[in-house]
């Protein structure tokens, strides 16, 4: 099972869709997408029909709260809305930023952690997904997205939390791949629950030889890479 998770770096607004995008994930071929920084609107029917022709038959979109982005999950296998919401955050962006569905094998939660500037809003917000993480323990569960946080750089909170949430037993990869995003940091990242087997995990920074990703608007597809990683379930 090969999912793919990719912030596409739209933020708030219903911007355009980068040229390639379809052709791109086509090329890699996932069985389950995981698109973060998405904002649903009348412009994307021409991305579902285009997933729909690739395969992906089943979708879900989180709920938009405010003027906050979403996440999209696609699959080729038949999905459902899972129960679990995202944290519960003043302003609804832990919310709009996080879909839990459910797979025949295993649960996914999709998810872009908010870039929250104080350190109350960092620490709480933390602290709730944290919560949701391990109490989902003992589950077939998979947690991925922008999570704007690299567990080798523990100082910080988001950090921490994961390499405790790993300390704990959670899989937590650390991708083949110099960066996920153009800055050159690895925030883009998955936990893997130790009921499922973890067979790889890599940061997509081209396709058939073709850069997608840019610092420069306009250029690539993103402005982050593409986290790609394989589980037997």
């Amino acid at each position: 099972m090969k999912i793919l998770s990719w912030n596409l770096g739209h933020q708030t607004r219903e911007k355009p869709l980068a040229a390639g995008l379809l052709d791109a994930i086509k090329q890699l071929g996932p069985d389950v997408l995981v698109l973060n920084e998405f904002v649903d609107g009348p412009t994307r029917q021409s991305l579902y029909q285009g997933l729909g022709e690739s395969g992906f038959a089943w979708r879900l979109v989180s709920d938009r709260v405010g003027r906050h982005n979403q996440v999209l999950i696609a699959s080729k296998s038949p999905l459902l809305p899972g129960p679990m919401r995202g944290p519960d955050m003043p302003g609804g962006a832990g919310a709009s930023n996080f879909l839990h569905v459910q797979l025949e094998n295993f649960e996914l939660v999709g998810l872009r952690a908010p870039a929250y500037k104080t350190q109350g809003e960092l620490q709480l917000y933390w602290s709730l997904l944290s919560e949701l993480v391990t109490g989902s323990a003992g589950r077939r569960m998979v947690w991925i997205g922008d999570l704007n946080a690299d567990p080798d750089r523990p100082r910080y909170v988001g950090g921490r939390t994961l390499r405790s949430l790993e300390a704990s037993g959670w899989q937590l990869p650390r991708p083949t791949g110099t960066w996920s995003f153009v800055r050159g940091t690895r925030i883009d990242h998955a936990l893997v629950a130790k009921e499922l087997c973890l067979l790889s995990a890599r940061y997509v920074i081209e396709v058939n030889g073709r850069l997608v990703v840019s610092a420069v608007p306009g250029e690539g597809i993103s402005d982050h890479a593409a986290l790609e990683i394989h589980i037997q379930t």
